[in-house]
């Protein structure tokens, strides 16, 4: 089973996890919006993770947070379409996950301010 907790309100961070066709080679993915309540949103920030500054991927025992979620999640997407293989061709190494993330972070931060959005919140403040 896969969780993947991400910003809701984003078009792009919604994009990205529906392109990603993991259920094809995965079976089970949760898909979870972060600026809910729900159980796995509320634990993600009492264990420390700032959902505003990432995305957080649960794939079974193992948790990857920001560029490791995304390289994590482009390692198990299918091949499927020409997105998951340029994903899985681009992203699947943690360098260069590490160094495209914050571009993928500004891009979000102007998709939320085109929408009037404000950041993410930590529910337990």
């Amino acid at each position: 089973m896969i969780t993947i907790i991400y910003d809701g309100e984003c078009p792009l961070c919604q994009d990205y996890v529906r392109r990603l066709r993991l259920a094809e080679v995965a079976g089970g993915v949760e898909l979870v919006d972060a600026r809910t309540t729900h159980p796995a949103v509320i634990t993600a920030w009492q264990n420390g993770y700032d959902l505003d500054q990432g995305m957080l991927a649960l794939i079974g025992n193992n948790a990857f947070y920001g560029s490791e979620a995304v390289a994590a999640l482009a390692r198990l997407s299918s091949d499927s379409t020409l997105f998951n293989r340029l994903n899985h061709a681009v992203l699947s190494r943690s360098g260069v996950s590490r160094i495209l993330y914050p571009l993928f972070k500004a891009a979000r931060r102007m998709a939320l301010t085109v929408k009037g959005k404000p950041a993410l919140n930590n529910p337990l403040n």
